[in-house]
């Protein structure tokens, strides 16, 4: 079952956030992952919780791929710096498991 990344953040230095992201493209497609979307969140609909300004969701084929990407050796030092470039959250949902 395919397995959903969903990330909201702010970018915190966008310099350091445009020198990641090519790295970071590549190493998601070659684990098998792609960008489903990205961009600003748009309007608030529920909650009390004001999200953070940029919302993403990345899919896998399935969680194991998924919890491989995040958790490996290629991904670390691209995590690392992305938690210089900003402060973020973020979940995986399982698709099918509801």
């Amino acid at each position: 079952m395919p397995a959903y990344v969903h990330i909201n953040l702010r970018v915190i230095d966008a310099i350091k956030q445009e020198a990641i992201f090519p790295r970071f493209h590549a190493a998601l497609q070659e684990a098998g992952g792609r960008i489903v979307h990205f961009g600003r969140v748009a309007q608030i609909l529920e909650g009390d919780e004001t999200p953070l300004p940029m919302a993403g969701v990345f899919e896998f084929p399935t969680l194991a791929q998924a919890l491989a990407f995040y958790n490996s050796e290629k991904y670390a030092p691209i995590k690392a710096e992305r938690r210089e470039a900003q402060e973020a959250r973020m979940f995986i949902v399982e698709a099918g498991n509801g």
